[in-house]
């Protein structure tokens, strides 16, 4: 097919010889083909090869298109690696790290990229504003995570890590697993459920909640192994209030608060008690590799409500609302659950015979939850105190309150 004269200009200025671009121009191919080969700035010797193939088989080479090279992206694109090799901060560069406060896609199309013609069948996704799931520097957030990775299996010493405990001690252990690995799972189910709803072009979020889904799920293998490791065993399933907030969450973000904000808080609390209710080295360390990921997890929750509530046009109404839920499901677990406290109480005691010492513990422990709590929110620009739920108030005073 015959070649434009502008396409005979790109070629010359590749240095193509005359005769070069008359085989070219007397060839099967289409002048698009010719015009994508000189963007690709194939030279000389490359393009007389590819046009001896074509020759050789023209009826097949004629579909070649070389299509793929006309792209709006930015291109000459250079990532140099940093201080912790080619991470994805480091490739969060010019457009490539330039997250849309709306993302204009259904499809499967990433940030940085465009979708072709052809390219048009829907995805899954809800959610394409950007307030709605975002959180700076999230992109760090998650090559942190990878860095602190962890297994169960061989990071923590279960050959010399334990020790043989009094049957309550034994017991109080196992069912404090059992209690939290349970929330671990409806952890990952409900993260796991929301990720697919996220737009592509939030791949940021994405990957550091995929990291959180590892964490929650490396985190019920260390529980479910210690209770079965040690004489102990599966305890009593616990009371599942809590997972209302998760399950009924209507918004992503209410998801975040209700999980990542007023549940994470005091599950790091708790698991930063490691001097009260770790019975054995291997618990201490267990204890406090899942503090390291939980404090991740919290600080995703509070950049993530900063930035929703700088943008979203009812973010601190809607957050009110969200935390108000969150602290009625988390106060009722608390209040009820009395597999979790009295378990609490014989930890915290060194025993049931040193039941009264537990209850004053826990008492200090949940004052110190509470106290954790609402300086997060403080720390955000959140003033929580006046609305807090009254059952958590209450359990701060008398933690067998009902």
């Amino acid at each position: 097919m015959a070649l434009k004269s502008s396409t005979k200009m790109r070629a010359r200025n590749l240095g193509w010889p005359e005769e070069l671009i008359d085989r070219m121009d007397a060839s099967v191919l289409k002048d698009a083909t010719a015009v994508n080969m000189t963007l690709l700035k194939i030279d000389a010797d490359r393009a007389a090869k590819f046009l001896d193939m074509v020759e050789r088989d023209p009826d097949r080479m004629a579909n070649i298109s070389l299509r793929f090279i006309q792209t709006k992206s930015e291109l000459g694109i250079r990532a140099k690696p940093g201080p912790y090799g080619l991470g994805t901060p480091e490739i969060n560069i010019g457009s490539y790290g330039q997250a849309p406060d709306f993302w204009p896609y259904e499809n499967d199309t990433p940030l940085g990229s465009h979708p072709g013609s052809d390219n048009v069948a829907p995805g899954s996704y809800t959610i394409y504003d950007k307030s709605e799931l975002w959180a700076e520097g999230v992109d760090h957030m998650y090559e942190e995570a990878i860095r602190e990775r962890w297994a169960p299996a061989t990071d923590l010493d279960w050959t010399e890590g334990l020790k043989t405990l009094p049957e309550d001690v034994e017991r109080a252990v196992c069912q404090l697993a059992t209690i939290y690995s349970s929330h671990g799972l409806v952890e990952q189910k409900i993260i796991s459920k929301w990720l697919e709803q996220m737009s592509y072009g939030y791949h940021d979020v994405k990957l550091f909640l995929g990291t959180q889904v590892y964490d929650a799920g490396h985190k019920v293998e260390a529980l479910r192994k210690r209770a079965l490791a040690n004489g102990g065993g599966l305890g009593q399933a616990p009371l599942g209030t809590l997972y209302r907030g998760f399950y009924g969450a209507l918004k992503w973000t209410e998801v975040v608060t209700v999980l990542d904000i007023v549940y994470k808080s005091y599950e790091l609390t708790l698991f930063e008690a490691a001097k009260d209710i770790a019975k054995t080295p291997l618990e201490e360390q267990m204890y406090d590799l899942m503090a390291k990921d939980s404090r991740r997890h919290l600080e995703y929750g509070k950049r993530h409500l900063v930035w929703y509530m700088q943008h979203h046009k009812n973010g601190h109404n809607n957050v009110a609302h969200f935390l108000g839920r969150g602290e009625t499901n988390l106060s009722n677990e608390l209040r009820h659950s009395h597999v979790e406290r009295e378990a609490l109480v014989v930890l915290m005691g060194n025993g049931a015979k040193n039941a009264a010492a537990g209850i004053e513990k826990l008492r200090k422990l949940r004052q110190q939850q509470l106290r954790n709590y609402i300086d997060l929110l403080d720390s955000i620009g959140i003033d929580r105190t006046p609305f807090l739920n009254p059952g958590l108030v209450k359990i701060t005073e008398d933690p067998l309150y009902v």
